[in-house]
């Protein structure tokens, strides 16, 4: 399954997607635990103080310390999107990274170069398929779009791009 090797190259949402999947196959209900997942998958996950870019970054891996930092300052469901974005980041694009660590800039907040950024589109598709599974989210459909962010215990904007775009 061939992901993304530069920033420009065609994302990879489907592989995105089947990846974070795999590791929710045996969780049978929400909230996933995406805190264990990470630290599972080889990552340890530290809540910390952004200081004076608190208000610019949610998060970021560094993959030399094998960590995700996030804004402890954030609201527990963009903890959450962070960790799961910063994961897919991990798990999909390291080798990536590591051979040239430039491709992996840390971002503010609220930038379109996400829309052009294929390793950020496949972080996107697979944090959201991390956090709210197509398979649990069918069980579901139907109900309000702020049960099912409580249920999932997400945003309710992560909520509605996920019931509207798939990510």
């Amino acid at each position: 399954m061939a992901f993304a090797t530069h920033a420009s190259a065609s994302p990879n949402w489907r592989g995105a997607r089947e990846k974070a999947s795999e590791l929710v196959k045996n969780i049978s209900a929400p909230s996933i635990p995406v805190t264990e997942i990470a630290e599972n998958s080889g990552v340890n996950v530290v809540f910390t103080d952004m200081g004076k870019f608190s208000d610019k970054v949610a998060g970021f891996v560094d993959f030399n310390t094998h960590r995700i930092y996030v804004n402890m300052a954030d609201r527990p469901q963009r903890q959450r999107f962070t960790v799961a974005h910063e994961l897919g980041h991990w798990i999909l694009h390291r080798s990536a990274f590591e051979a040239n660590p430039k491709l992996y800039p840390v971002l503010p907040r609220f930038q379109s170069v996400e829309r052009s950024n294929a390793f950020e589109q496949e972080a996107n598709a697979f944090a959201a398929e991390l956090l709210v599974p197509e398979r649990l989210l069918k069980q579901v459909s139907g109900a309000p779009v702020v049960a099912l962010a409580e249920v999932f215990n997400v945003s309710r904007s992560m909520i509605e791009n996920r019931l509207k775009y798939g990510t």
